[in-house]
């Protein structure tokens, strides 16, 4: 067992200044190339926003063997700023050649992909030594790299995309937060070790699976950093793990990616799901009643193994002692008119304490198909209707935006621009009302950014570019579940 002590944090805890600069972490050269030979390379070349050529250069481990048909895990690691360059070898050292040793590539079959930041550039570019800072609107050029290796490993390799894990030290864990929270739907489980993020991206990473590790002596990167971000998920009903290591400096990675830590068997056994148990745990009381309101793809939800009925099992199996009914009011063709129409009979009249409300695909899509969608005003103020009616019966409302028309690249499918107009009337209905948002279309793209290389019409989370295939059931189970557990837990503060 760790010799250190392990602490828990429980609850957020104010910051306090962090008054040494960043030196980064320090490369061990017995180690320095150990398992270089274990690694294919490959390289992504790109300019930063001033024209500036950029090479992030990266390194992908492979299992020792790869069974045919089978599929498998990818850890993507972030190195530290002592590991920058263009050698394409040191960000191996700390995570990388141990995962190549025998003994770790027999426990843990998988892919590991480690890119390195070029010579004075940073992950995320913020200030290491500053007491807080909010995450950039932009992500930075050199991460822009990484996210081109990761999706470009995934279309050539037998990955499982439900097994990508994100781990990071130092300045990696600065990226590790920052990268989890740009793609909030790409990672099973993330670990970013004496690193920093930003509090306000709690929402975004509470259902993401997370282990936290910061030495308690941290001279470098402040352990209030990591201490805010755990505060704060646990604020809006994550769950995180947090280690904080007494006695422990900078160098806290070296007990974290150690033997006896524990994080790499949690690691690997994380295969998504995170978001169904912080369902299962949120503040639920008694009398409360869950209702679906929709079209024919919250109908489909309904059957077995669609989102609504992964939602209700997960729920009965991980919390037996609940009694939640569940309110199915999915029906083909409905568009938002429609909605209001049987609102009295189909859902109020169940009294439901949470309505998930997912709508807007056939009132954009039936334009096209037959001239009998809903004009956006329509959508706006019918929408405001809606919530109106079910909050005056006492109903939380947590508001989905529609999805996709068409799974290819964000603005190549014929309905995009309509579909981002009426995402955007739900986005400010929900914001206006202080409502939570479930940010379907948001979430799609982000997901179908990651697994569609091949830019495929449909096939990956639906089966004709509309309704769900049984990943994409399972994936907005997943998101579904994390908006109706932070509004549980806004319902609570």
């Amino acid at each position: 067992m760790l010799d250190s002590f392990l602490y828990l944090v429980r609850g957020a805890l104010r910051a306090l200044p962090a008054s040494a600069a960043f030196v980064g972490a320090l490369l061990p050269g017995a180690r320095a190339a150990a398992q270089d030979e274990r690694f294919a390379e490959g390289l992504e070349q790109l300019r930063d926003a001033g024209g500036a050529e950029l090479r992030v250069p990266w390194k992908l481990l492979k299992p020792a063997q790869i069974a045919e048909g089978a599929r498998y895990p990818l850890v993507l690691f972030l190195h530290g700023a002592g590991e920058r360059g263009d050698d394409n070898r040191r960000q191996l050292s700390w995570f990388g050649n141990p995962m190549a040793s025998k003994a770790w590539s027999e426990a843990y079959p998988c892919y590991v992909l480690a890119p390195q930041c070029p010579k004075d550039r940073r992950w995320v570019e913020v200030d290491w030594s500053a007491k807080e800072s909010a995450r950039p609107a932009e992500q930075s050029p050199a991460m822009e790299g990484v996210q081109r290796a990761l999706q470009k490993v995934l279309a050539q390799h037998p990955i499982d995309p439900e097994r990508l894990y994100l781990t990071g030290l130092s300045m990696g864990g600065f990226g590790t937060w920052d990268l989890a929270a740009r793609h909030p739907t790409w990672f099973a489980a993330a670990a970013p070790i004496c690193g920093g993020g930003d509090p306000r991206d709690a929402a975004r990473l509470a259902a993401l699976p997370l282990w936290c590790f910061h030495g308690a002596d941290d001279k470098v990167v402040a352990v209030e950093r990591s201490r805010a971000m755990i505060g704060a998920l646990e604020a809006v009903g994550g769950a995180p793990i947090y280690t904080e290591l007494q006695g422990v400096a900078h160098d806290s990675w070296k007990s974290a990616y150690s033997d006896d830590s524990g994080l790499l068997p949690w690691l690997f056994a994380q295969r998504g799901g995170g978001a169904l148990a912080a369902l299962a745990s949120a503040p639920w009381r008694e009398g409360d009643k869950l209702a679906f309101l929709g079209d024919s793809i919250t109908q489909a939800g309904g059957a077995p193994g669609g989102y609504v009925t992964r939602l209700e099992a997960a729920l009965r199996e991980q919390r037996s002692e609940l009694e939640i009914p569940f309110v199915r009011a999915g029906i083909s063709g409905n568009k938002i008119g429609d909605l209001l129409a049987r609102l009295e009979r189909d859902v109020l009249a169940a009294k439901p304490t949470i309505v998930f409300v997912y709508i807007g695909i056939n009132d954009v899509w039936h334009q096209k198909l037959n001239g009998k969608g809903t004009p956006e005003a329509a959508f706006d103020s019918g929408l405001r209707e809606l919530c109106a009616k079910l909050g005056a019966a006492g109903a939380r409302v947590v508001l989905a935006t529609p999805s996709v028309i068409g799974e290819k690249r964000a603005g190549e499918n014929e309905l995009d621009t309509e579909l981002d107009r009426y995402a955007g009337i739900t986005r400010a209905v929900a914001a206006e009302l202080g409502l939570v948002l479930c940010d379907l279309r948001a979430d799609f793209l982000d997901r179908l950014a990651l697994l569609n290389a091949a830019n495929a019409e449909q096939g990956i989370l639906t089966n004709d570019g509309v309704h769900l295939t049984a990943a994409g059931n399972a994936f907005v189970a997943e998101r579904a579940a994390a908006a109706i557990a932070l509004s549980l837990h806004r319902r609570q503060g």
